[in-house]
């Protein structure tokens, strides 16, 4: 009976995994398409995604082209309201990252899953 209650202590205990860190995903993601191009603003001030156009907004965003495709990876210092954003854009979440305009583009959506660890946030 003791066992038992450990079982189901153990068992009701989910712990987060930890966020991904920005050089962590980009290696995750390179592994997957060592072509994998991120394109960088022409000065500091020019931002490349507008986080405000997302609820809740993220942290900042990149414009990353995978196998010839671009994705939006979005970076959020909570996994929580990365996952409330992928819902609210019906797109793809790995931790503390979501992944927009991967939904319906095959190609990026096999590469996220299988290199990046992503679900379809529902």
């Amino acid at each position: 009976m003791r066992y038992l209650f450990f079982l189901f202590i153990f068992i009701g205990c989910t712990k987060e995994l930890p966020n991904y860190d920005p050089i962590q995903f980009r290696e995750m993601a390179r592994k997957g398409d060592p072509n994998m191009t991120v394109k960088v603003p022409k000065n500091l001030s020019e931002q490349l995604v507008d986080c405000s156009d997302y609820t809740p907004p993220c942290r900042y965003g990149l414009i990353v082209t995978v196998h010839n495709v671009e994705m939006r990876p979005l970076y959020y210092d909570d996994q929580k309201k990365a996952l409330k954003a992928a819902k609210r854009i019906r797109g793809y979440v790995a931790r503390n990252w979501v992944l927009d305009d991967v939904a319906g583009e095959p190609v990026l959506e096999k590469f996220v899953k299988k290199h990046l660890g992503a679900v379809k946030a529902e």
